[in-house]
């Protein structure tokens, strides 16, 4: 029993646990919480963003109405525990013309 501790213990201070703990987040479980954050964000409900994760490194693609909400998604996504980067390629969307 000491020894699973002394194990765990190890796990836990060893170079890059500190940010996820001792046990790593996969990619789909960030992905799935990235996506869950952004659908909860009033100002992200009319926006069209796919998030794909890769080694923790979450991937923002797609379109929103301002740079405001550009921004916000990332921050949202930055958020998420286990993601260490995020590389943001959302757009704002084309907007028809009001004349």
């Amino acid at each position: 029993m000491w020894l699973a501790a002394l194990v765990l213990a190890i796990t836990a201070y060893s170079p890059g646990a500190a940010a996820e703990g001792p046990f790593p987040i996969d990619d789909a479980a960030i992905t799935a919480q990235v996506e869950r954050a952004i659908s909860r964000e009033p100002s992200l409900a009319a926006s069209d963003i796919t998030v794909v994760t890769r080694e923790g490194t979450v991937t923002l693609e797609g379109f929103a109405r301002t740079m405001e909400d550009i921004a916000k998604a990332a921050q949202l996504a930055r958020a998420v525990r286990g993601v260490t980067a995020v590389t943001n390629g959302i757009r704002v969307a084309n907007r028809p013309s009001r004349a």
